[in-house]
């Protein structure tokens, strides 16, 4: 969790690698376990939405320009 606070992605993505693993291990060696998974899924997230969060950073400096978005961008000038 400290990572994510933190924001560095390359220690959330070899922890999202590992615990991945051991999710699929465990399914592999215990298949009844997978009914189990879904129902805690369900009880954390009843509504089944996904969130997911976007951190952005960027500077300019002099005549320079940023665009960032976190989703789609477009030029909305005419």
């Amino acid at each position: 969790m400290a990572a994510g606070e933190d924001g560095h992605q390359e220690t959330l993505a070899e922890l999202h690698a590992e615990w991945q693993g051991r999710l699929r291990r465990l399914l592999a060696a215990r298949p009844g376990v997978a009914a189990e998974l879904r129902g805690l899924l369900e009880e954390l997230n009843p509504d089944g939405t996904t969130r997911s969060a976007v951190t952005q950073h960027a500077s300019a400096s002099g005549r320079a320009r940023v665009y960032q978005a976190g989703r789609d961008q477009y030029n909305a000038q005419p």
